[in-house]
């Protein structure tokens, strides 16, 4: 295994073909002998369409979670101007455009990835660091002040902090997903040869600790725990027209997943933590809540008809805000306040097109095309705020939100 040294202390590592078997103890469960497979399928084309099946579905599910409804706008993508706060900015985009999903908050600021850079920048919009990424499909995970971003398809990936990238490497096989602890433990899925794809973990220090091989489902999303020492993971397959989802918890020490929960006609595609031990799985036709002792419940939040138009994940106070339209047009949104035991604490109904919502502490923020709302969790409207083109809002305080417009990106006291 080579090294290339990126910067002072951070290294990258390149297996040699001799080294490629890693001699490092690492779990391994479903990796079972070939024989016990059928290998009459197995040819060299049926891999291929696997792969493209795979990386067609985890691209639509990262659409999907982007952005749940399609819509159009034209017109400049800025903000008025707001009464005077030392926290509000205007900042210009370093790149063509950036994913509604690569727009985070990171470090007690934002990070962003474009179509060419990382870039980080304070609560005042001040620039940190800009990195050139390089990817062809850029996707970006962050927790607190630690990051990874990871070329979708492809093998490529890096770590970042506070300060920039502390590593980079390649993965021997495609990228599908991955994801990072506050601790810097992280996770990732990629194409995996005779499976469906294949979980591998790494400690803060670069080292597998961990390998789980998917056989029977295509995974669509894979989230950490708050320490890295476990995983949720959803996962869809169609095996004789019938279509099913999976929902796995698995325990970075144990031969076997914690839980496993098949979801018969829904379509799972996203997953997070609500808490140490809660979960949710986020479906086309419903919210699916695991809980109990060993996740061994797992409740349905159905959507009863309403359309999903936006979600937010809050493991900070443990609840999902699930954004249902009444109408078919994607407006009259009612917002879901689900705590992690699966109840539905609140519901606000409002007669917005709610395309972004996002929770901090007892504030909630929805977007509609061109304003902010912003909510307290008895539904009382707090503020509005225009603001032209909105892509993506992030709740960075109680009344502090950055949003991502078509043209830049602004901070704004509300």
């Amino acid at each position: 295994m080579a090294f290339n040294k990126k910067k002072p202390g951070h290294y990258t590592e390149k297996k040699t073909k001799k080294e490629k078997k890693d001699k490092r103890a690492v779990l391994s469960f479903e990796e079972l002998p070939l024989d016990d497979y059928d290998k009459k399928e197995k040819s060299e084309i049926k891999i291929k369409l696997d792969y493209k099946r795979i990386l067609i579905a985890v691209a639509i599910v990262f659409v999907l979670v982007l952005s749940v409804f399609v819509f159009f706008n034209n017109g400049f993508g800025g903000c008025a101007g707001r009464r005077g706060s030392s926290n509000s900015f205007s900042a210009s985009v370093s790149g063509t455009y950036i994913d509604a999903g690569n727009f985070r908050v990171f470090d007690s600021g934002l990070l962003y990835s474009s179509d060419t850079n990382i870039v980080s920048l304070d609560r005042k919009g001040e620039e940190r660091y800009s990195i050139q990424h390089g990817f062809a499909k850029p996707i970006l995970k962050t927790v607190g002040d630690k990051a990874i971003a990871y070329d979708l398809g492809a093998v490529n990936f890096k770590i970042l902090g506070g300060e920039g990238a502390l590593f980079s490497a390649s993965m021997e096989d495609k990228i599908y997903l991955a994801d990072i602890a506050l601790n810097g433990n992280y996770a990732i899925v990629t194409e995996a040869k005779d499976y469906n794809a294949k979980l591998t973990a790494f400690n803060a220090q670069n080292k597998r600790t961990y390998a789980y091989s998917f056989a029977d489902y295509h995974i669509t999303s894979m989230a950490l725990n708050s320490d890295g020492s476990g995983a949720v993971v959803c996962g869809v397959s169609a095996d004789n027209g019938l279509q099913t989802s999976i929902v796995y918890v698995l325990n970075f020490k144990s031969e076997s997943p914690v839980a496993k929960h098949v979801v018969s006609d829904d379509l799972v595609y996203d997953c997070d933590y609500l808490s140490k031990g809660s979960v949710c799985a986020i479906g086309e036709e419903g919210a699916y809540i695991c809980t109990d002792s060993g996740f061994s419940r797992i409740q349905k939040v159905s959507y009863n008809g309403m359309s999903l138009t936006a979600y937010d994940f809050n493991s900070d106070i443990g609840v999902v805000s699930l954004s249902l339209s009444r109408s078919g047009d994607g407006s009259n949104c009612n917002i879901l306040y689900v705590n992690a035991k699966g109840e539905i604490e609140k519901t606000i109904e409002t007669e917005h097109g709610v395309l972004s919502v996002s929770t901090y502490k007892n504030r909630i923020a929805v977007s509609s095309v061109n304003t902010v709302y912003l909510y307290n969790n008895s539904g009382e409207l707090l503020e509005s705020y225009e603001c032209k083109s909105i892509k993506q809002i992030r709740l960075q305080s109680t009344d502090g939100v950055y949003i991502l417009g078509l043209n830049g990106i602004n901070g704004v006291s509300l």
